[in-house]
């Protein structure tokens, strides 16, 4: 499946520009920042949890009812976004920065994700690296 580059500022622009349904890359924007916002700021992973695809969001939640307050991430850098041809599927790369206690180390990874489109929905399929093991690719 081959794969286009979104550049960064072009992501950004088409909050501006494009007023479009379905699954678009606008929507997917707002998505994940969405998803971002939730996390990091831990306010409702209810709603975050909404936005990860129904077959792995039990996981999800019951991973954060465990660690309700020993995450805090302090930091979510979006570095790039390849969309795939068909448009079905996203895949972003962040730069996520967190601490999980008892340590008290911050902790810095690059961040692989997979987003999905179900319908005029994007959902978050997988996530490797990062503060969520429970969305690693299955194996």
């Amino acid at each position: 499946m081959k794969a286009t580059t979104l550049p960064l500022l072009a992501w950004a622009l088409l909050g501006v520009g494009c007023a479009s349904t379905g699954a678009t890359l606008t929507t997917l924007k707002s998505t994940y920042d969405e998803f971002s916002d939730r996390v990091r700021w831990a306010d409702d992973f209810g709603a975050a949890a909404q936005l990860v695809v129904p077959e792995r969001r039990g996981a999800f939640l019951a991973a954060r009812t465990h660690e309700a307050k020993d995450l805090s991430i302090s930091e979510i850098e979006l570095l790039d976004v390849k969309q795939s041809e068909d448009g079905q599927q996203a895949t972003v790369f962040s730069r996520y920065q967190w601490v999980r206690l008892p340590s008290t180390s911050q902790q810095v990874a690059n961040v692989k994700s997979v987003w999905v489109a179900r319908g005029n929905e994007w959902f978050l399929a997988t996530m490797e690296g990062g503060p969520f093991p429970e969305l690693a690719p299955h194996k």
